[in-house]
């Protein structure tokens, strides 16, 4: 395992092409272009928005300042390196440092175990434990990090359930962390405690017993209050011996911290069934007692002060977010999808003095209010909105979460404010058109002249796979838009409802070049939809569908469902050239030509499936041999085009967490390694995609043998061998790979080249 870890850290850290040329424009993470709100410049506008956000902390760059980790379950994570001073944080986004994380599932902690002063990696282990992983500085000054252990006490591995957010502090006092994590039930908690320092044992050591099922005295059953004073026979496995007790919830989040710096473990104790939190005061210190006991509880903390009410799940998390020399109580939904997402950040600053608690809530938007978040499922467009010749952005979404579990979708409006070399925005709404009143849930927008009356009007996606049609009432094209709603269900030539099944996102463009533009609608089963623009009368509009599969462009074939596909077409560069582009429920946007003579019967070649390898999900080659980690989410949508009048391109990516990314069409220098500048080597996989064999042929390589490796796109490795360069051709099998994409890598000396593949079952 130590090899493993060591490897995937070569390939993300080191990957080299030295083929490629000198230097070469590609689309790079961006975050110059400023945006303002509220009178002042957000400090994060591009770092992709939140929804159920966890928080560690560690100094990622070795400069002495505390940085922000942030992962989002199910979706990645992201980094945040700390500009400011002590005492005064300045978090500024700065994704390459995510590169040097392992795939992370469930939860994550940075904690250091090893004596060392490095901060060391806690996540899931497999489906129900505890992974570690041991933190060190690379030359760069970067924490990377390399597996250690998987937790075990005796033969049996410390439980955790799956989703649940375990606690790892150091309950007893004596220097080494321990573990705590509820039970199967989900009714107790286990105390996994670390006996090193008891057995004298060396610090890069974790020895691990459980001595007490029932840690707390407390017991948690369906109700907010919970069952103080409660004792246990701690005797038995639960999850593998004793099957008398019955299951009762999975779900939990305990967060545990010093809430009135007495000395001892309270915790903030968050469920499943749930919007608020429990808080436990732990008695140990008052009453003497050997073991930690909780003595009173605020089933709606702070019932004296600001409480918690934050649907769905709410997980705490206790760190030092301002670098005070306090830990404070960042609190989250840990419910994916099904949780506020816009009001999911809650700050408690920490003004506690020993034995006097003093909790203060400061925000429920924390870092929030400097981004750029539409609650959940992003949909930019760049329009020229008050015609000033300056594209201006306009962000729809899937929606806010509402009280009752639904939600409701606006439309946010930056003007472009830019002046020559300072491109920005102007946040002027976040509710054009005031479109919360029309009860939306989902609000992909698409502009285009789709009634022939020579102005653009505004159709809009939902999420139900409907659409609506505003049109454009204003006197001219050169004047701003007066959009008005026409058709809330729009319908076609026949007046059948267009429906598209679900999350219907609109493009208008004239497909069939006959000088009226036409609707184009991606959708959850990812193909795109082509409805013919066949009014013969200026201002009325008449659409007719031609093909339910247009171009044979679906996206993410490999997943059964959830493809959402998402269309564009323009220029992205200055090849002077319009391309469809295509989010995806994946991440990837894929890139597709031949549509550009008007042909609607063929077949549109798709040219990339991962386009600059700008993805939303976890691993992103933004450059041929310059790796980044990006964990920007699933389901992107994209949009692109000159922010200034300079010949800048920008293109803008959505996500499933309601904010946006940035990226910029520029110069970028390609490193090669002095020493082996005569090594020319290629690689080639094929048949792509494949089943269950994979052939690999290479030339041009110099050294004597090379490595061969299958990584999936969450930096998983799946499998590595060794083979002699000069056979110049391996057949490997794919068989016991999982449908999805993967990276092929072969590495020769100090050289790596990689080609993706698809595995299809």
């Amino acid at each position: 395992m130590r090899i493993y870890s060591k490897f995937i850290y070569i390939l993300f850290t080191g990957l080299v092409s030295v083929c490629a040329h000198a230097q070469e424009k590609y689309y790079q993470p961006d975050v110059s272009v400023v945006v303002n709100a509220y009178g002042q410049s957000q400090t994060l506008p591009w770092c992709g928005g939140f929804n159920n956000p966890q928080f560690a902390v560690a100094d990622l760059n070795h400069d002495g300042l505390p940085d922000l980790v942030v992962f989002e379950n199910g979706i990645g994570l992201r980094t945040f390196i700390n500009k400011g001073t002590a005492g005064n944080p300045d978090y500024k986004y700065a994704p390459s440092y995510a590169l040097n994380f392992p795939a992370i599932s469930d939860y994550i902690a940075l904690a250091d175990y090893n004596c060392d002063g490095v901060p060391d990696l806690f996540r899931q282990a497999g489906s129900d434990g505890f992974s570690v992983y041991k933190g060190y500085y690379n030359g760069q000054n970067e924490l990377c990090f390399t597996y250690y252990m998987d937790l075990f006490y005796g033969a049996t591995n410390a439980f955790n359930n799956p989703g649940d957010i375990p606690a790892i502090v150091d309950i007893d006092g004596d220097g080494d962390l321990d573990f705590v994590a509820y039970d199967i039930s989900g009714e107790t908690l286990n105390l996994y405690r670390n006996m090193r320092v008891e057995m004298g044992l060396p610090c890069d050591t974790i020895a691990l017993e459980l001595s007490d099922q029932c840690w707390g005295k407390v017991k948690q059953l369906y109700w907010r209050t919970h069952v103080l004073n409660y004792t246990c026979h701690n005797s038995g496995d639960r999850r593998h011996g004793d099957t008398t007790k019955r299951v009762t919830h999975q779900g939990n989040t305990p967060c545990l911290f010093d809430w009135d710096m007495d000395g001892d473990y309270d915790y903030l104790d968050g469920s499943i069934s749930f919007n608020e939190m429990t808080f436990l005061k732990n008695g140990r210190i008052e009453t003497g007692n050997a073991d930690d006991t909780m003595i009173s509880q605020d089933t709606m903390w702070q019932s004296g002060g600001k409480s918690i009410e934050l649907p769905t799940w709410p997980a705490a998390f206790n760190i030092d977010v301002d670098q005070d020399g306090k830990k404070d109580l960042l609190i989250a939904p840990n419910n994916f999808g099904l949780s506020e997402n816009y009001k999911c950040i809650w700050y408690y600053k920490n003004y506690s003095t020993p034995g006097v608690p003093d909790w203060r809530f400061q925000s429920d938007t924390f870092l929030i209010d400097q981004t750029i978040d539409v609650g959940t499922a992003s949909y930019p467009m760049l329009f020229d909105y008050d015609k000033d010749g300056k594209p201006d952005l306009f962000v729809g979404s899937g929606g806010y979460y509402q009280s009752d579990g639904s939600f409701r979708s606006r439309i946010s409006y930056y003007q472009n404010t830019s002046t020559p070399g300072n491109p920005s925005f102007t946040l002027q709404t976040k509710d054009f058109m005031q479109m919360d009143t029309l009860g939306f849930a989902g609000s992909a927008i698409a502009f285009g002249d789709i009634d022939n009356d020579g102005k653009s009007d505004l159709v809009m996606g939902h999420t139900d796979g409907t659409l609506s049609y505003f049109k454009n009432m204003a006197a001219s094209e050169s004047v701003p838009p007066d959009w008005q709603l026409a058709e809330r269900v729009l319908t076609d030539v026949n007046g059948d409802t267009i429906y598209v099944y679900d999350a219907a996102a609109p493009c208008i463009y004239d497909l069939d070049r006959d000088g009226k533009k036409d609707l184009l609608i991606g959708s959850v089963i990812g193909t795109l939809q082509y409805y013919q623009n066949v009014s013969t009368t200026p201002g009325t509009i008449s659409l007719q569908l031609e093909n339910s599969d247009i171009g044979s462009v679906g996206v993410d074939t490999t997943r059964s469902w959830g493809r959402f596909s998402a269309p564009f077409i323009g220029r992205i560069d200055t090849t002077g050239v319009e391309y469809l582009m295509m989010g995806s429920g994946s991440g990837n946007i894929y890139r597709y030509t031949g549509f550009q003579g008007g042909d609607t019967t063929i077949r549109y070649p798709m040219i990339d499936a991962d386009y600059a390898n700008i993805d939303s999900t976890h691993l992103l080659y933004n450059h041929p041999g310059q790796p980044y980690a990006l964990y920007d989410g699933i389901r992107s949508t994209v949009t692109a085009g000159h922010i200034t009048s300079d010949s800048d391109y920008y293109m803008i990516t959505g996500n499933i967490k309601g904010g946006l990314e940035l990226y910029k069409w520029e110069v970028r220098q390609t490193t090669v390694t002095p020493n082996v500048v005569n090594e020319n080597g290629k690689i080639q996989v094929y048949p792509n995609p494949t089943q269950n064999v994979l052939n690999i042929t290479w030339n041009g390589l110099l050294q004597p043998e090379v490595q061969v490796s299958f990584m999936n796109m969450a930096g998983q490795l799946f499998y590595t061998t060794a083979l002699p360069s000069a056979t110049g051709h391996a057949v490997l099998s794919t068989a016991a790979l999982p449908s999805g994409m993967y990276v092929c890598i072969l590495q020769s000396g100090v050289n790596r080249y990689y080609s993706k593949f698809t595995v299809i079952k």
